[in-house]
């Protein structure tokens, strides 16, 4: 049974990891923390149910090039334009400061300065797949800190570009200065030449390999591609996920791009598993036992770090405190492309056998208490006090408060704030809006909109917006945490202020009205009604029937949609009444008898039960023709009736026609 190691040994690893991937989503881990402690069970310090490692790294190896290939294809150049400002007032200095710091801060432990340089890189990196996946199912993606977030996990993401272009320059080596920048041009001259041929010559190879309508050969081009990037840098002396990176990014705008990546995301998603499976069996369970203190001191000073890294460019760039915290919490793990450049700083010697134990035990923990200090964030900003200003821009008592009454409060100014405002505008009701955002906040207030930067969350915000006053306030901002505690904060300031909530879910529902929310209007479920008002439309329900229901639903809270027991919805709607209706044409030849006669002088409806409600001469159509409206040659009466009577009317109009041929 020797021949069938390999798949002895993936089946047992598919199989320990399923169980546990499935234990550690019923405590709420990201599932790259169970990859990797699946490995640690599986591995040569656990139960050592996996001999042959070697086979293993292989495939792993596999999986870190499909892995940045895809990262590549996702990353795509139009995301950065839109993200850039965040990058270059967050991001850089976010991996500047951990860096420098980690540089620093192991420089003396190390004996050598390129250790220290990978030790900065590896504390830099944070965890794109666990934060943006726990942000997505808070529902926080589009919040502020969310928004900040995403800019920077990008931005660390095409890093990892230029971290593995430097790493092997880090590595111990006898070679002279020289030959070590002769390698880096060539390995610049190799970068540019995979980027050129994936953005001119590969799209037009896969035009033509789409033409064919053949997926498994469109599959077989994007493995090949994949794989023949990655070889073609390594045989620079860069490493293969390079080349695949490279690949994916030039791709990533074409017209290929999101084929290509849903045919590499099964092999994504089963080859990285293998990768962080791998990584856990590095992990000496024993060593982690023995130095629990210095690991855990290397964690809390990594969670700090980070924090702070992200925490100070944010006031420094004029976001608001909470915010910053809240951005600073989501960002404060290892993330998975530093185990890729873990791995490779120990193939190249940078890093020994204790050091790696440490980092890794370490980056496991802080990946493992990342959805505790997500849930926690919006707590632990509420304890520190905002006073986050931005030039004149900030909301004040002396030009706010005391100007304004019977006025709307806009919060936030994404597309619901805009048009809401837009419509208030137009018919003259005065308002104020209140955006986190500080470039919205100073691009709009140039052209003269009343948008002030503040955090509806805040008490003393709220007040200077003239909150006591106001007649109505409306939230539309895309932070559940701060949209709840903003409408509760405003019930209790102005308790006969009208508050219209928009929420993206329908479980926030019941809390918002709870806290008191007048109206609530879900995302989720007006989607919904606007779907299935035009499928009632298009069965010729009454239009007015269709505008009862939907507002009888609104006023029920939605309850027949989210399945209420105590909603007294009732739907009797008429769906089958046109079903026997139908509308006909008759063209009318110059030996039709209705030539020439009226409409009034036929009498068809008297005659055959069928009406005429409508009738196009040439070019131009002619609606509900009035009783003298007289039949010319060429015309062609519409009618409306049911199949027997449309028959008879055909017939009437012209006796010399087969009605039984025109109509079936």
């Amino acid at each position: 049974m020797e021949e069938f190691s390999l798949l002895q040994e993936l089946l047992i690893i598919f199989v320990v990891s399923s169980v546990v991937v499935y234990i550690v989503h019923l405590v709420k881990f990201p599932p790259m923390v169970g990859l990797l402690l699946a490995g640690v069970i599986m591995g040569p310090y656990g139960l050592q149910l996996v001999k042959d490692i070697d086979h293993v790294k292989l495939l792993a190896e596999v999986g870190v090039v499909v892995l940045l290939f895809t990262v590549g294809l996702e990353f795509s150049l139009s995301r950065f334009a839109t993200m850039w400002t965040s990058m270059l007032s967050v991001g850089v200095p976010q991996v500047l400061i951990c860096g420098l710091v980690g540089f620093a801060a192991t420089a003396l432990h190390f004996s050598t300065i390129g250790p220290a340089i990978l030790a900065g890189m590896l504390i830099a990196m944070s965890s794109t797949a666990v934060v943006l996946k726990l942000l997505i199912d808070r529902g926080e993606l589009g919040a502020p800190h969310g928004r900040v977030a995403t800019a920077v996990l990008l931005f660390q993401d095409l890093l990892v570009l230029v971290s593995m272009l430097i790493l092997p320059m880090l590595a111990p080596d006898p070679e002279s200065d020289v030959s070590l920048w002769k390698e880096l041009l060539k390995g610049t001259i190799a970068m540019l030449a995979v980027l050129l041929a994936t953005r001119y010559v590969i799209p037009q190879i896969l035009y033509y390999v789409v033409k064919t309508r053949n997926r498994e050969l469109f599959l077989l081009h994007v493995v090949a591609l994949c794989l023949g990037t990655a070889l073609a840098t390594a045989s620079t002396g860069l490493s293969l996920a390079l080349g695949a990176f490279l690949a994916g990014l030039a791709l990533s705008d074409s017209e290929y791009a999101q084929q290509t990546l849903a045919e590499a995301l099964p092999f994504r998603d089963i080859l990285s598993s293998l990768f962080f499976v791998s990584v856990g069996m590095l992990l000496n369970l024993n060593f982690v036992a023995e130095h629990v203190a210095i690991v855990s001191l290397t964690v809390v000073a990594m969670i700090v770090l980070k924090i702070l890294a992200i925490v100070v460019p944010m006031i420094v760039a004029g976001y608001p405190l909470r915010t910053a915290i809240i951005t600073g919490l989501a960002l404060a793990q290892v993330g998975e492309f530093s185990f890729v450049m873990a791995s490779r700083g120990i193939e190249l010697g940078l890093l020994g056998e204790e050091d790696s134990q440490i980092f890794l035990a370490s980056a496991v923990v802080t990946m493992a208490v990342t959805p505790l200090l997500i849930g926690v964030a919006p707590r632990v900003a509420a304890w520190f006090p905002d006073r986050s200003q931005i030039d004149d821009h900030h909301l004040t008592t002396a030009n706010v408060e005391g100007q304004l009454s019977n006025h709307v409060i806009i919060c936030g100014y994404g597309l619901n704030g805009k048009n809401v405002a837009k419509t208030l505008r137009s018919i003259d009701i005065e308002y104020i809006v209140l955006e986190m955002n500080p470039s919205t906040v100073r691009r709009n207030r140039a052209l003269g909109e009343p948008i002030f930067f503040g955090d509806c969350s805040r008490e003393a915000i709220l007040e200077k917006a003239g909150i006591h006053d106001a007649n109505t306030l409306v939230i539309a901002i895309s932070d559940p945490a701060t949209t709840r505690r903003s409408v509760q904060l405003a019930r209790e300031l102005n308790p006969s202020v009208h508050i219209i909530v928009r929420t993206r879910y329908l479980a926030d529902m019941d809390d918002l009205r709870r806290l008191g929310a007048n109206e609530i209007i879900p995302e989720e479920f007006e989607t919904s009604v606007e779907i299935f008002s035009r499928v009632l439309r298009h069965y010729g329900i009454p239009r007015n029937m269709v505008l009862d229901l939907i507002n009888r639903l609104r006023n029920d809270h939605y309850g027949v949609l989210r399945g209420l027991e105590r909603s007294s919805i009732s739907v009797e709607l008429p769906v089958d009444f046109l079903s026997k209706i139908e509308v006909e044409t008759c063209a009318l030849h110059a030996k039709a008898s209705a030539i020439g006669k009226s409409i009034k002088e036929i009498n068809l409806r008297a005659a055959t039960g069928a009406t005429v409600i409508g009738v196009r001469r040439g070019l131009e159509v002619i609606a509900n023709p009035p009783p003298d409206f007289r039949f010319e040659v060429n015309d062609i009466a519409i009618l409306l009736g049911d199949r027997s009577q449309l028959e008879r009317a055909i017939f009437e109009l012209d006796p010399h026609l087969e009605s039984e041929k025109l109509l079936g």
